[in-house]
């Protein structure tokens, strides 16, 4: 019954999502079929991680997500807009603190309403979505789409210069194809941080996993507490790793969650402090959560459950459902690996989201294959031709899971029941 549940219930925002596109029922409802091509991403990246490294690095798979990753960036190259909205908001950010405003109070920064008119008000993405453009602006001297695409193209390459070192058992040609969509998948809008912060928080996870220490829980902590000042994917991500820490056995295990996520917690107060913590609060995570109030200044594109409520007419219940079934998604964490159960967070918040953001799908993959590549390390499970064998002087010093047969000799792991697509662990699965 587990192994079902996710598959199903991204079956059901597949169709959900494509009635919703049909019978376009929301008056005020735009963009129907962002929310269709989200449920269609998130279940094929279902089956990319249920299907394990076996058909991942498959040369035909990987193959066609190569094709994909480059046909995705020269759509995204050759329709990108001259004067997106974006650019206009960022712009009015950089001049509100170019004169001394706090850009989450100053009322003046540029949206584009329902109406497609503009409207002021203020700021709606977390702070540290704004250092590393204003820091662009500053050093280009002027502020458009191609000071704008440059920097995104430039911390997504960083990310992926990230996965590379990641993973130096795994030949580089395995993993190159995967490069195109990472770097190009999304240049329109600026999940690029959240990318950056994913990637980190993963080495250092892989880091200490192969070598606990104190030190890379703390930085864990830091690196989570950053994330949740970019884009909000870092939130439930975070959630279910502290969250799958907790042993009711072991009751000292809350007090290792606390500290861990008191750092983080402490961490981004500390980033937000110089804006006002209240102030960032409520134009953030208050301003999305309540879609009457967002409606103000942007455009609603139904997500599967921000456009169930607002069907029904029971939008001002749309907050209440939506923490509680994305807190539900974080509870059942201790139940799950840690990788299975921080990526039902993330698919949970993708689904709950108010409005459908396809732009994390390029990072989602990123997940997945930095997850599945762990999870088989950690298993001591490598495919010939795809894993290289260690160095005879690291061998000793490799991992336990790496060590004896499996790992000298790659080959001794495709005979029978070696690394089963069957037995890997889905989202949602324990």
């Amino acid at each position: 019954m587990k192994k079902i549940f996710a598959p199903a219930a991204l079956v059901f925002c597949v169709a959900f999502s494509l009635l919703m596109c049909i019978l376009k029922p929301i008056p005020h409802g735009f963009g129907y079929g962002y929310a269709l091509q989200l449920s269609v991403a998130l279940l094929a990246l279902w089956a990319i991680y249920a299907a394990g490294p076996r058909l991942i690095f498959k040369k035909g798979v990987l193959v066609v997500i190569m094709l994909c990753g480059l046909g995705l960036g020269l759509k995204n190259l050759i329709t990108i807009r001259s004067d997106p909205e974006i650019v206009r908001a960022y712009g009015t950010v950089f001049e509100a603190l170019d004169s001394g405003k706090n850009p989450y109070t100053a009322g003046t920064i540029f949206h584009l309403a329902e109406s497609h008119e503009p409207a002021l008000g203020n700021f709606n993405y977390p702070p540290l979505e704004i250092w590393p453009y204003y820091v662009a602006s500053r050093i280009a001297g002027t502020w458009n789409i191609t000071v704008l695409t440059i920097t995104l193209l430039l911390i997504q390459a960083l990310s992926c210069f990230i996965l590379i070192p990641m993973f130096p058992r795994i030949r580089l040609v395995y993993l190159l194809p995967f490069l195109p969509i990472f770097l190009f998948g999304e240049i329109k809008t600026n999940p690029a941080m959240t990318l950056l912060l994913t990637a980190l928080i993963l080495w250092f996870v892989k880091r200490e996993s192969e070598s606990p220490r104190r030190i890379y829980g703390y930085l864990i902590a830091v690196l989570f507490g950053l994330g949740l000042l970019t884009k909000f994917l870092i939130i439930p991500l975070m959630a279910a790793y502290y969250w799958h820490k907790f042993d009711p056995k072991r009751l000292r295990s809350l007090i290792d969650i606390a500290v861990g996520g008191g750092i983080a917690v402490a961490t981004a107060i500390l980033v937000m402090v110089p804006f006002g913590v209240t102030a960032v609060f409520k134009n953030t995570i208050l301003f999305n959560l309540i879609l009457k109030d967002r409606a103000v200044l942007t455009t609603f594109f139904p997500n599967v459950l921000s456009g169930l409520f607002s069907w029904l007419g029971l939008g001002g219940l749309y907050p209440v459902a939506a923490v509680a079934t994305l807190g539900a998604s974080v509870l059942i964490a201790p139940r799950l690996g840690r990788f299975p159960a921080m990526l039902t967070a993330a698919f949970t918040f993708l689904v709950v989201a108010p409005t459908p953001e396809p732009q994390f799908v390029p990072l989602m993959l990123f997940f997945v294959i930095a997850a599945r590549c762990m999870i088989s390390e950690e298993r001591g499970q490598v495919l010939p031709g795809v894993w290289r064998e260690p160095p005879p002087e690291r061998a000793a010093a490799a991992p336990s899971g790496f060590r004896g047969r499996r790992l000298l000799n790659p080959e001794a792991n495709s005979g029978a029941g070696a690394n089963r697509p069957g037995r890997t662990a889905a989202p949602g699965s324990s």
